[in-house]
């Protein structure tokens, strides 16, 4: 049966075969693992038990005393540098620091930024009920990224595909020729507001000609159901009188 050791106690198996001299030079991984032993749990965490090394110095106070310790262990006077000196007066014992500087720091993304959303946020804001419009999601002209934003009006599109994106776009453009941010929005939502009223006048003159020629107007959804509601209360009075 083959001897299965833990992953934690890897460093000190290979320490007490280093004593007893059943292995003559250490790994490569050895001193790496002596400053930084692997912790028994999976948690991230600092466990300097194993270690003789203070855990609240930084790196070059470590060497200083991973350094000193050597020169202890050889007999051999040990006489700290000048940089080592002057950086120990700067070491910070346990009272000193608060616990929040101990704790780990999360890994987080960098916020992404677009220089499209301030003019977003800014358009959305003076027109909200630009969002309740209904809009197409599906791309069917194209690549919709290669138009020309000289224009608000792309060519092939009509009045009604126009959104609050390509004012957007089109402000973006003016601020490339030179103008202001504030310049270039009165100007794309000036057009953008005689597109819109455009659109309202063709919608009402269309209905007046449907009209005029005998087309009967729909009902909406609503008038629809107040009419099937009356037409069953109706029918339940009459289902009521015969009892």
């Amino acid at each position: 049966m083959a001897f299965k050791l833990p992953p934690a106690k890897v460093h000190s198996y290979v320490t007490k075969l280093l004593k007893a001299n059943l292995i003559k030079n250490p790994p490569v991984w050895y001193p790496a693992t002596s400053l930084a032993p692997p912790s028994p749990t999976f948690l991230r965490e600092r466990d300097p038990s194993s270690s003789k090394l203070n855990p609240e110095l930084d790196y070059e106070a470590q060497a200083e005393a991973r350094r000193q310790e050597e020169a202890k262990e050889a007999g051999i006077p040990y006489t700290p540098s000048a940089k080592s000196s002057s950086h120990n007066s700067k070491v910070l014992t346990r009272s000193s620091r608060s616990n929040k500087h101990l704790r780990w720091k999360s890994e987080r993304p960098k916020t992404i930024v677009y220089p499209e959303d301030r003019l977003r946020r800014r358009f959305y804001e003076d027109h909200p009920w630009e969002l309740r419009r209904p809009r197409c999601l599906v791309e069917t002209t194209g690549d919709g990224t290669r138009r020309d934003w000289s224009t608000l009006l792309q060519k092939g599109r009509s009045i009604a595909d126009l959104t609050g994106e390509d004012v957007i776009q089109y402000q973006m453009y003016l601020m490339s020729t030179g103008k202001s941010e504030r310049e270039a929005y009165h100007v794309a939502t000036e057009e953008f507001y005689l597109h819109r009223a455009q659109e309202e006048t063709e919608a009402r003159v269309a209905k007046a000609q449907a009209m005029a020629f005998g087309l009967k107007p729909r009902r909406s959804f609503v008038m629809n159901g107040l009419k099937r509601e009356e037409e069953a209360l109706l029918e339940a009075e009459k289902n009521a009188a015969k009892f």
